[in-house]
């Protein structure tokens, strides 16, 4: 355990750690970082380069209009000039007057004017040029006289510049910047998988121990050495959980064995008492402890379930079953049965247990519902589930929660007839089949108790 804490305190972790593992990825997802910040950096440069450019075309367009003079000859411009006549240097210009007639230059498409004339005096705005040219236009008041300056310049600036020189390099290097981070980030994560596959081994091996595998244990091989210590006292806590299941299920088939028995005597030491008034209180009695008896073993059966066992069940069929075997209860309670919804439903699971969940509802439905009612056992497809519907008192909303607790009876009248198990025994059956078990309000009056299946 020494050697193991002064390992994962090393600069680097030590030899097959984790700590290792992910510096080495830290490090190879840094340079992945570093080869994108250059490129964001060449990125920002030129953009910082386009908007010199339009603050350049900008000054210029300002310095003609201040210098054009109304009065003059040819508004005081220099119209024969390389910039107000040609179209091969760097900048040029082309002024507008009030009515946007042409006062110099040679950029006067009916596309440019259309840009330009809507201008507000004062304002500057970029125009669309054709071809690689990037023009910046200006309107404004010289000696009482709009007049709009149009400045252009070839972007980026020239072929020879070193600009063009730089982006040239860029694009011969660009096919190594891809594929250089294309192998960054799959190093990366073929790193990360490699480091993380002993964990996803361990994690099968842990979603295979059950109570019908309690024995099963996590191996270390192969972990990294920080996990190690983690696994063990995992196998610890399962070597105590596999203990303590053992001796619940030990606990309950003795219990099952020892009382049955005296359960049976006492049935017949009940039958020769004379008082027939005493013997059928007691026989009362007797039925309800064999009652609670029989579902503290179901709920110990619900507790210890396992899906390895589950097989392919029919609601609809398990629905007319429960409701045949307890057809004769509801006639003699002036109640009746009705079995509804969806046919052909299939689940997994346990049909045994689901029947005797099942057979709760059932039940406490029959027992809360009054004469002349039906109990309405429905069958759903979407998603599959099973609901009975009674026509009792309902349940408060704020008890619902608590009415599945172990021996919780409600406190509304007419509860507490029951041991306060039943509804225990339908959320554990329902919780081991990955269902969710749910109380709701009827339409009409009444409760509709349902299990829907995932």
């Amino acid at each position: 355990m020494k050697a193991l804490t002064q390992s994962a305190h090393a600069p680097l972790g030590g030899p097959g750690s984790l700590q290792r593992k992910l510096t080495v990825n830290i490090v190879l997802a840094l340079l992945l970082a570093i080869a994108m910040s250059v490129t964001i950096l060449i990125s920002e440069f030129f953009e910082h380069l386009e908007e010199n450019l339009e603050e350049t075309l900008l000054r210029e367009a300002n310095e003609v209009l201040v210098q054009a003079d109304p009065e003059a000859e040819n508004y005081g411009l220099p119209v024969q000039s390389l910039r107000f006549r040609g179209a091969e240097g760097a900048y040029r210009y082309t002024v507008f007057g009030p009515e946007m007639e042409l006062l110099a230059g040679g950029e006067t498409s009916p596309q440019i004017k259309a840009q330009i004339a809507p201008l507000p005096l004062g304002t500057a705005a970029e125009i669309d040029l054709p071809g690689e040219r990037r023009g910046m236009a200006l309107c404004g008041i010289n000696a009482g006289l709009k007049i709009c300056v149009l400045a252009s310049a070839y972007a980026p600036i020239a072929d020879t510049s070193i600009l063009d020189a730089m982006w040239h390099e860029v694009e011969e290097q660009i096919i190594w910047i891809v594929l250089g981070a294309v192998l960054v980030l799959s190093s990366a994560l073929l790193a990360a998988r490699l480091s993380l596959r002993p964990l996803d081994r361990v994690m099968q091996q842990a979603g295979s121990i059950g109570p019908d595998a309690p024995d099963q244990r996590l191996s270390p091989e192969g972990l990294p050495s920080e996990i190690v210590p983690l696994v063990a006292a995992v196998n610890s806590a399962f070597a105590r959980l596999e203990k303590g299941y053992r001796s619940q299920r030990e606990f309950s088939s003795n219990v099952a064995h020892e009382v049955r028995t005296p359960l049976a005597v006492l049935h017949s030491s009940v039958d020769t008492i004379g008082d027939a008034e005493v013997r059928q209180r007691l026989k009362q009695d007797l039925k309800q402890l064999e009652q609670i008896f029989e579902q503290l073993i179901d709920l110990a059966r619900a507790d210890a379930l396992e899906p390895s066992t589950f097989q392919e069940i029919v609601l609809d069929d398990l629905a007319v079953q429960i409701s045949c075997a307890q057809a004769p209860n509801a006639i003699r309670a002036g109640k009746s049965l009705a079995v509804t919804g969806a046919k052909g439903v299939r689940i997994r699971g346990n049909e045994g247990l689901l029947a005797i969940a099942l057979d709760n509802l059932v039940r406490n439905a029959l027992i809360y519902s009054p004469a002349g009612t039906e109990v309405e056992i429905c069958v759903m497809a979407n998603p599959p589930g099973i609901a009975v519907l009674d026509r009792g008192p309902g349940v408060p909303e704020t008890e619902r929660e608590a009415l599945f607790e172990r021996f919780n009876r409600g406190s509304e009248p007419g509860r507490g007839k029951g041991s306060g198990i039943g509804l225990a025994i339908v959320k554990a059956v329902a919780e081991a089949h990955g269902a969710r078990v749910d109380i709701a309000d009827r339409d009409g009056g009444g409760s509709r108790f349902s299990i829907e299946f995932s």
